[in-house]
């Protein structure tokens, strides 16, 4: 498995111009298809910037055949992949699966919600236990077990920098842990339970179930103590359902509000732009290139992440239930009622709004969550042949 800091750097830089194999003009963008077919997937949002995108990963553009599938309880968080492991946090436990064939390597006895693997160590919070777990990825030996006041409600973040784990819980706490004995580093109270987590850089970034989104800055003074400083709090018309961090500014997705694209440091939050039609996201936005990409209920749409116009958009006939959408290359994937979808990620063809072949190929599977690795999609269903499980297609 590579070091955390050597794919993490990896990741930083694909964030940051989101373009490797992409190039830009006209006002469209344009995407190759992946050359990486040992792509990983480690955090929930693949990188700490949360943009669940991986520039160069290879994934199936066209329909896909089924590697194999391993049946474990309901997921209640997105899998997510790395070296040789697909590590899943579902109702019955925290299973660890060989990617190549689906063989069970361990299991934890929790509870999970969510789960991020970094330098060797997988991380987990629990939404039934005021508890954050620690456990060696290889073995599933547990490192640490370390109690809080609540539960959670998003997952593990792994800061950049190496040297914490951020965790926030359904009564507003904000911890950094220490990797190694999970010992508290800083503290920060938000004024509702947390939902979503991203980070860049020394920032972190917060959305909370009641509208609220923050700019943490990690400082160390001279006494050596590490504390995470606001640097400013701004108020959205809803729960902030998914961040994504950028140079340029944080996005952030809200219940029923829209879209926004918040400016970051001395800006202190102010709206870049709100793109108010945007759908009601389920957990994840894709930030690839010059697109924000937002799957919900009624379908996605894809906006300018310079002026937040819209660029594409696919609409579903009645309300659907959608998963939270992964991409690779220049393809974009997610679950959309009852159907694994494929689509172009930079809108297929045609001027505007109005566009042709944006859908490559679909597969009757409902899915919970979708993530890319190895070459294949990893995915979390409710129904495999009327079990719940996992599949990996390739």
């Amino acid at each position: 498995m590579p070091s955390r800091r050597a794919l993490l750097a990896g990741l930083a830089a694909g964030g940051a111009s989101g373009l490797a194999g992409c190039a830009t003009g006209g006002g469209g963008s344009t995407f190759s298809p992946g050359r990486d077919a040992d792509t990983e997937w480690p955090l929930p949002g693949r990188g700490p910037r949360a943009t669940n995108y991986a520039p160069d990963g290879v994934a199936p553009r066209t329909p896909p055949t089924e590697r194999w599938r391993a049946e474990t309880g309901r997921a209640v968080g997105r899998p997510v992949v790395a070296g040789d492991t697909v590590f899943v946090p579902a109702e019955d436990g925290l299973h660890a699966l060989r990617l190549r064939d689906g063989e069970e390597r361990w299991h934890a006895s929790i509870a999970p919600y969510g789960v991020a693997v970094a330098d060797g160590v997988a991380y987990a919070t629990s939404r039934e236990e005021p508890a954050a777990y620690a456990f060696e990825a290889g073995s599933g030996e547990r490192r640490w077990r370390v109690e809080t006041a609540a539960d959670f409600g998003a997952g593990p973040l792994p800061a950049p920098s190496g040297d914490a784990v951020v965790v926030g819980d359904t009564d507003g706490r904000v911890a950094a842990l220490a990797p190694r004995t999970g010992e508290t580093r800083w503290r920060f109270r938000a004024f509702t339970g947390v939902y979503s987590l991203a980070a860049r850089d020394d920032r972190v970034y917060v959305g909370t179930t009641g509208g609220e989104a923050y700019e943490l800055h990690v400082v160390e003074p001279e006494d050596g103590t590490v504390r995470g400083v606001p640097l400013w709090r701004r108020k959205l018309p809803g729960t902030v359902r998914a961040l994504s961090a950028a140079r340029e500014g944080v996005y952030a997705a809200t219940f029923g509000g829209g879209l926004f694209r918040l400016a970051t440091g001395a800006a202190a939050g102010r709206t870049v732009w709100h793109a108010r039609d945007a759908p009601t996201v389920t957990d994840a936005l894709v930030h690839a290139g010059g697109l924000v990409v937002g799957v919900g209920p009624d379908g996605v749409a894809a906006v300018d992440a310079a002026t937040g116009r819209g660029r594409w958009r696919t609409t579903t006939d009645r309300a659907a239930p959608a998963s939270p959408p992964a991409a690779a290359g220049d393809t974009l994937y997610a679950g959309v009622g009852g159907s694994l979808r494929a689509y172009a990620l930079g809108g297929g063809v045609g001027v505007g709004p109005y566009r042709v072949d944006v859908e490559r190929w679909r597969r009757s599977l409902p899915v919970r969550s979708v993530v890319v690795a190895d070459g294949a999609l990893v995915v979390a269903s409710d129904d495999l042949d009327g079990s719940p499980g996992v599949a990996v297609l390739e």
